[in-house]
């Protein structure tokens, strides 16, 4: 079964569990967002690509793209009464060249992406404090060239259980925050994955609000000749459509 059987599965799954447990609750419209985004993260961690491994560095600084060469993510939101339906996409590609002293030359290139679903229950104790649970499909290619004649390639993806919390508050009509922890993986398939996202949203219209914040993706995970422990962040910018 390929990943995007297996996300449409997840998916319809999280989907009929929010739409039974809305049963029986007072009607209330659906109410969409839409939000194309662009994470100008660089990463920074190990890669193994069938037993030739390299590390990736950034050099890390508080705004660094050294190795980021491309990204694009959207993510969408449909919510009905008190579950709301999160899903979010996302592409990266990633490379690094340095000469170690045993090389004349190493290239590294980490590129894929994932596919998260996940449902969202408001708490009833803390106002804007959403319990989240759901499912993160992570899909990677690693290629590893050591100069001059050692070349690793490995591609993987694994399917891991997540939970977390999102905290949403408005300071007022224009300006809002967003914050979001979540941890997954439990040794299901990777030995842990954690993100952390802090937003900022402006209103500019009605139905437009323009999103500027920072998020931190921590991924450990190692099968059939793929390694990847490396720590993804950096900034995000985007635009939330709602309809």
């Amino acid at each position: 079964m390929n990943w995007l059987c297996r996300s449409a599965i997840a998916s319809a799954l999280i989907a009929t569990f929010a739409a039974s447990a809305q049963e029986g609750a007072p009607s209330a419209p659906w109410q969409f967002t839409v939000t194309p985004y662009l994470w100008a993260a660089g990463l920074d961690g190990d890669t193994v690509a069938n037993g030739v491994g390299s590390e990736i560095d950034t050099g890390y600084s508080f705004f660094s793209l050294d190795n980021l060469d491309w990204t694009l993510g959207t993510a969408f939101e449909a919510q009905k009464g008190r579950w709301t339906l999160l899903v979010d996409a996302l592409y990266v590609e990633f490379s690094d060249e340095f000469d170690p002293p045993a090389f004349a030359d190493t290239e590294a290139e980490v590129s894929g992406g994932f596919l998260e679903t996940s449902a969202a229950l408001p708490t009833v104790s803390v106002p804007g404090l959403e319990v989240v649970f759901g499912m993160r499909y992570v899909t990677l290619s690693s290629t590893v060239q050591l100069t001059p004649s050692v070349v690793g390639d490995a591609s993987k993806g694994w399917l891991d259980p997540l939970v977390g919390v999102r905290y949403e508050r408005a300071f007022n009509d224009r300006w809002s925050m967003n914050l979001r922890g979540d941890i997954g993986g439990f040794g299901v398939s990777s030995d842990l994955a954690a993100n952390i996202a802090a937003t900022v949203g402006m209103r500019v219209t009605q139905a437009t609000t323009l999103r500027f914040g920072y998020r931190v993706l921590h991924m450990d995970f190692a099968d059939d000749g793929f390694v990847l422990d490396a720590i993804v962040q950096g900034y995000t910018i985007g635009f939330s459509f709602e309809f």
